[in-house]
């Protein structure tokens, strides 16, 4: 099953290849698997945060943007070694996406989904 992330001018999202301190706008909808999804963590700003965007314009992630923490199951990213033929390699990918105030519906139904995936949501 894939979640899908809609395209939002107001949803930032980093992964493992992201420089340092930059943000992603997401200018394209994003699927996931959710059964590649090994680790999930989600939480309020509580203050401001300044970042940059990947072309190096300041960026001001305000209090209250929710922030949802995806890591993936290492199978999601392997590759061939190619030093050593027949050896696969895994790397343990991540994302996470800031959604900004004016995102808050799609950080809710992006929510509900995830928690419908949880057999103990208590």
């Amino acid at each position: 099953m894939l979640l899908k992330i809609r395209k939002s001018s107001a949803i930032y999202f980093i992964t493992n290849d992201t420089p340092k301190g930059r943000l992603i706008n997401l200018s394209s909808h994003l699927y996931l698997n959710l059964h590649q999804i090994t680790e999930l963590s989600h939480y309020t700003l509580k203050t401001s945060l300044d970042k940059q965007s990947v072309d190096g314009k300041k960026l001001t992630l305000t209090p209250d943007t929710k922030v949802l923490h995806l890591s993936m199951a290492p199978t999601f990213a392997s590759y061939e070694d190619k030093a050593e033929k027949g050896r696969r390699l895994h790397e343990r990918r991540f994302y996470t996406l800031h959604f900004l105030p004016e995102a808050i519906q799609e950080y809710l139904a992006i929510r509900q989904a995830l928690n419908g995936q949880i057999l103990n949501d208590d």
